[in-house]
């Protein structure tokens, strides 16, 4: 049995460039969204389960609101023709609108094997019941449990969150059939985005490995965090990350959905965990370069071998930006025009910004944007090698 598990998808439109009207940074997620169900058709995954933030933007016009709602109900009909049954679940608020998916749920209403989740709820399948736990809406926890302290609040809720994991999982009593956690919350100890690992709950509410543990779900299956993982330490608990990068924080992060795959035991009855496969996307790369003052004065004095060394440096269908540290007078010569259109000429995507780190001198000029004197000075005898003392 396999079970395709996906989750931001973020269908929208972001800051780049267009073509006849067209974001191509949108045409970029649906691209991976067409990779997701080639491979949906090739493998007929039993179970397809989209953990939540099918949209990128919550409010926005009309026109456009429909138009994204026609392109996820585009993709979700290819996955319901290969797939016994689909779950789809809405993620955050500020994603998700609960106009977006009540349009949606009224595009599915008479499709079977379709389901367009926004409350808690646990759906029976032939394979697994699936508890499903919808992202988080901070409005609705707040009328249940009026009048908290901002300190005391994410406790509260996450423990709150807790209680609903544990009731949902009370109500997947069948032994025939596999236990399946859909949400999208941040459970600690996850990988984020740019590396770090998330721990504190004062953030927002969460999921803890503890409830997870108690719980024992077979599978959870999340959205939310949008770096793939499985989670160590616990039991086939996975982030299954955005399909297409969104941001610098992204970069040089695999971007796509898993597979994951159960096998039976038919003399005991039962599923059991076999292996899970990671499906990458094609989404768009981000780059960053950084200068220091070499740099930048060889893109001073040599301007005409600026495209040449952006190929080199792999600049091609790629976002780019460039990090520079230089000098007082380099500062005044850069030409962040030309700099551009190099960038063009070498075959980027999109130039998302050319932006100063720091200046690597300090003259008497640049200190005099300071409000203090003696920091003025402290800087000054210090870039002049001299002891402030």
């Amino acid at each position: 049995m396999k079970i395709l598990h996906t989750a931001d998808w973020h269908i929208g439109s972001f800051k780049g460039p267009e073509k006849d009207g067209v974001n191509l940074r949108g045409e970029d997620t649906l691209n991976c969204l067409r990779e997701l169900v080639r491979v949906a058709q090739e493998e007929r995954p039993e179970l397809t389960l989209v953990s939540g933030d099918i949209f990128h933007q919550a409010e926005i016009w009309q026109g456009r609101s429909h138009r994204e709602v026609l392109q996820a109900r585009d993709t979700i009909m290819k996955l319901a023709a290969v797939s016994d049954n689909v779950v789809v679940m809405r993620g955050t608020p500020n994603h998700d609108s609960a106009e977006a998916f009540e349009e949606l749920q009224a595009h599915f209403e008479l499709v079977p094997n379709v389901e367009v989740v926004t409350e808690p709820k646990v759906i029976d399948t032939p394979y697994a019941q699936i508890a499903v736990l919808p992202g988080f809406d901070r409005g609705t926890f707040r009328a249940k449990f009026p009048g908290l302290s901002k300190e005391d609040e994410n406790k509260v809720f996450s423990d709150e969150i807790g209680n609903i994991v544990a009731g949902l999982r009370a109500m997947c009593q069948s032994q025939c059939k596999l236990s399946i956690l859909m949400s999208h919350y941040t459970v600690p100890g996850c990988n984020m985005e740019s590396g770090q690992t998330q721990f504190l709950m004062q953030f927002e509410p969460v999921i803890t490995q503890e409830m997870l543990l108690a719980a024992d779900y077979d599978l959870v299956t999340l959205g939310h965090i949008h770096r793939p993982q499985r989670i160590d330490g616990l039991k086939n608990v996975y982030y299954s990350g955005a399909v297409n990068a969104m941001n610098f924080n992204d970069e040089g992060q695999q971007r796509g959905f898993w597979i994951h795959e159960f096998g039976a035991d038919y003399a005991k009855r039962e599923l059991y965990y076999e292996c899970s496969n990671f499906h990458k996307t094609p989404a768009r790369q981000f780059l960053t370069i950084r200068w220091d003052k070499e740099d930048v004065a060889q893109a001073i004095s040599n301007p005409e071998m600026l495209p040449m060394t952006f190929t080199d440096q792999g600049v091609a269908d790629k976002i780019v930006r460039i990090i520079y540290s230089c000098t007082s007078d380099q500062k005044k010569a850069i030409n962040t025009a030309q700099i551009e259109k190099a960038l063009y000429e070498a075959g980027a995507f999109w130039k998302a910004d050319i932006v100063m780190d720091k200046l690597e001198d300090v003259n008497r000029t640049e200190l005099s944007k300071f409000d203090d004197p003696e920091t003025n000075l402290i800087q000054y005898l210090t870039e002049k090698n001299l002891e402030p003392e």
